[in-house]
């Protein structure tokens, strides 16, 4: 399902098969484009969807500003609109991912099982990808352990 973007600077679309979101950056965005993108993802509402591939290999890293925002403002709201966790993989390159993954060690908490999402970050597609339906089998467990934050970029 392709999806009309807020933006040309992303491409969207809804992968029925897998149950995924995949959002890929074309380019360098501002703060507000950024913004409206995630936006447009909520109201979208594609299936109640909550595991977002988002491929950032083509832009740099958000500023702090936006991903305290993304993570403090939007992931709460979306999650309680769609009702569960929210899942994000992102897939960026292989140079920007030990800062990533400190970021996510010392920024997102991982193991916080009150928080409304849980991050991922990985430098190959098929990661990112089997981390999400990773996610997928594990809500599905009775008990599912990703509620109690225990899955992590490792897994």
């Amino acid at each position: 399902m392709q999806l009309t973007p807020p933006t040309p600077l992303v491409d969207l679309s809804y992968r029925p098969d897998l149950h995924i979101l995949v959002v890929r950056w074309l380019g360098v965005t501002t703060d507000e484009e950024t913004r409206r993108i995630y936006r447009y993802l909520e109201e979208a509402d594609v299936n109640q969807c909550r595991f977002w591939l988002l491929d950032a290999r083509r832009r740099p890293s958000s500023g702090p500003a936006v991903t305290r925002w993304m993570l403090d403002e939007f992931a709460p709201l979306v999650s309680a609109h769609f009702g569960g966790l929210l899942y994000f993989s992102y897939l960026i390159s292989p140079a920007h991912l030990g800062a990533a993954e400190d970021f996510q060690r010392q920024v997102a908490a991982v193991s916080n099982p009150a928080l409304p999402y849980r991050l991922h970050y990985a430098s190959q597609e098929s990661d990112a990808t089997n981390w999400l339906l990773q996610a997928q089998e594990s809500e599905k467990a009775p008990g599912h352990s990703l509620a109690a934050g225990r899955l992590s970029s490792s897994d």
